[in-house]
């Protein structure tokens, strides 16, 4: 039961995440250029199918091997927004405000937190959760 909560996990933060890029892309680029603004939407239809996988595999009643091999594929994701994190804390940029003013899911910080859980989680079912 226990193996997923990674996925429930991923969900949990990427919906919101998608929603802000597929319908307010301003609020992650402000005055992005329409071009700009389309491929922030597409990256946040991407992560609504990310998020549909963990669904479905949440809601599987068999944990397998493939189950595990999703888990490592989703846990890579997380290394990206991971990165963004670090650079942006690291530049003193991490204040959780866009430069429009709006919040921006909690900042830098936040997002170095909430991403290091959901890789570790998710790796973790790769190297550690046995398939039934």
């Amino acid at each position: 039961m226990w193996q997923r909560l990674p996925f429930l996990l991923h969900a949990l933060v990427e919906t919101p995440a998608a929603f802000t890029f597929v319908f307010t892309p301003q609020r992650q680029l402000p005055n992005a250029s329409n071009e700009a603004e389309l491929l922030l939407a597409s990256y946040g239809g991407a992560l609504l199918t990310t998020v549909g996988i963990s669904a479905f595999f949440l809601l599987r009643t068999d944990f397998d091997d493939l189950s595990r091999v999703v888990g490592l594929i989703l846990s890579v994701y997380h290394l990206f927004p991971l990165r963004r994190a670090v650079r942006r804390i690291a530049e003193g940029s991490g204040t959780g405000r866009s430069s429009a003013g709006g919040s921006t899911l909690g900042g830098s910080w936040v997002h170095l937190t909430v991403h290091i859980a959901c890789f570790s989680s998710l790796l973790g079912l790769w190297l550690v959760a046995p398939a039934s």
